[in-house]
């Protein structure tokens, strides 16, 4: 295995049938140079690619172009109506060890709001349009009161994780709603920002395998449930637990109230994830 890499995905059905194709999101860091899952991959003659192109990601296993995937749920909620897939084990946090995560939305301390509907017109600043607690959140967050989300921000891609929390302290964003874990990781961000809305109990990422890859799933489920977590600073995630049906299908509950969304899925078939105008 060759580490983070991008290949070229061939059409449905031309892969080299001697390897499992995988295909992770990258800013999900899967410890892919760990010892233990390099050996495990090598040695089940699987191939990895990892990609920041989320649509890409999710039009690949549409068309059955990898047999597992590492990633966010909302990829996964575009997938839902395929019955090709389905979920073998959910992250945990680092901090926790649940497979659950918190978003929090932070503004500058020196920002007067005090909730979200103090900042209508902000510009809100998430990783991705996939991104479940930066992009979908907030999503979530403003559809409970029957609002779309750009209609109320100005909302744009800035850089993942501690990067979202520095675009607010440089002034670049005035908001953003960011994984809890990465927020408590350094302590200055609690002095540099504020905390003034929250959306807890989201879905972890997750990996999900093709219903027909056979004895291969189990071995994969049998080495994450059983892997050591890795140790370190400034980890995003740390092991895996059974995947979580329950707590999955609530957010994908909450997805569907969104009337951009539902009604982009349903008239193009969840092919894409549309801007949530």
């Amino acid at each position: 295995m060759s580490g983070l890499i991008v290949p070229s995905l061939t059409e449905p059905g031309t892969q080299d049938q001697a390897h499992t194709e995988g295909l992770f999101d990258i800013n999900l860091a899967f410890p892919l140079a760990d010892r233990r899952w390099s050996d495990f991959f090598t040695s089940n003659r699987c191939h990895i690619a990892s990609t920041a192109d989320l649509d890409m990601l999710t039009d690949a296993l549409r068309h059955q172009r990898a047999a597992f995937s590492y990633l966010p749920s909302a990829n996964f909620f575009f997938l839902r109506a395929d019955t090709g897939w389905r979920g073998l084990a959910s992250a945990r946090s680092a901090r926790s060890g649940m497979p659950s995560q918190n978003s929090v939305m932070v503004v500058k301390t020196s920002n007067p709001a005090t909730r979200w509907q103090d900042l209508r017109g902000a510009r809100l600043g998430y990783i991705n349009t996939y991104c479940t607690t930066s992009y979908f959140a907030p999503s979530i967050l403003i559809a409970r009161e029957g609002l779309p989300l750009t209609s109320f921000f100005k909302a744009g891609p800035v850089p993942a994780w501690q990067g979202q929390i520095d675009a607010v302290v440089d002034g670049s964003i005035d908001v953003t709603m960011v994984y809890e874990d990465v927020w408590l990781a350094r302590a200055d961000n609690a002095m540099r920002t504020k905390i003034i809305a929250r959306v807890d109990g989201l879905p972890t990422p997750a990996f999900i395998v093709r219903s027909d890859i056979g004895p291969f799933a189990s071995k994969l489920k049998d080495a994450l449930l059983t892997s050591p977590p890795p140790t370190g600073s400034g980890l995003l995630y740390a092991g895996f637990a059974d995947y979580q049906d329950a707590r999955m299908q609530h957010f994908f509950d909450e997805l569907a109230t969104i009337p951009a969304l539902a009604q982009a899925n349903s008239q193009h078939g969840a092919q894409r994830n549309p801007e949530l105008v």
